[in-house]
């Protein structure tokens, strides 16, 4: 498959979501959340789905390697209309790294947001969830897959507007588009 690979990380509550959100509806990528698909297979009660479940109520997360084949599905469904995609949250670790580099490709761009842990305890507070890890367990468990990728990797303060986050970061997708023969974006909303 020859389109763009976005991988978008970063530490609790730094805003990944509304990056990757902002990057599909600029440029029409397909936004993959390992997260959204567990969550969609629990809800369909599939074998898989009942699994997951259990996980998640005996207080575990499910593995990449657990649900990477649900993000290939996904891909090979939208495979014919794909312009390229985003990978919200994931990686996590560096074995999230190779099993997303072996199962969907090498990324050709790493966005990773890093806030303080006092951001983002304040962030959750707002949102009113609890904080399921903390910022320096991010960083000790990120730090690995932004060393491996170096030279793919923007790092970015998060602590800053959302909006001017995503300006900041268009002129690297821009190139990456550009790159791949893809117009540049598909919307007319500014950012």
């Amino acid at each position: 498959m020859n389109v763009p690979i976005v991988w978008v990380m970063g530490g609790p509550s730094s805003g990944k979501s509304t990056m990757s959100q902002n990057i599909v509806d600029k440029y029409g990528y397909k936004l993959l959340s390992p997260s959204e698909l567990v969550e969609r297979e629990i809800r369909s009660k599939s074998v898989k789905g009942v699994e997951f479940a259990a996980k998640r109520q005996e207080g575990h997360e499910v593995p990449l390697t657990e649900c990477v084949h649900l993000l290939e599905s996904e891909i090979m469904s939208n495979r014919g209309s794909l312009r390229g995609f985003v990978i919200d949250g994931y990686p996590q670790n560096q074995s999230d790294a190779k099993i997303l580099e072996q199962s969907i490709g090498v990324p050709d761009l790493i966005i990773a947001l890093e806030i303080g842990q006092q951001t983002a305890e304040t962030r959750r507070s707002v949102e009113r969830t609890t904080l399921p890890s903390t910022v320096s367990f991010y960083m000790r468990n990120a730090e690995p897959v932004l060393a491996q990728y170096s030279d793919k990797i923007m790092q970015i303060d998060a602590e800053h507007n959302s909006s001017d986050i995503f300006n900041d970061v268009v002129p690297n997708i821009d190139a990456i588009a550009k790159n791949y023969g893809n117009p540049i974006a598909i919307s007319r909303s500014s950012h």
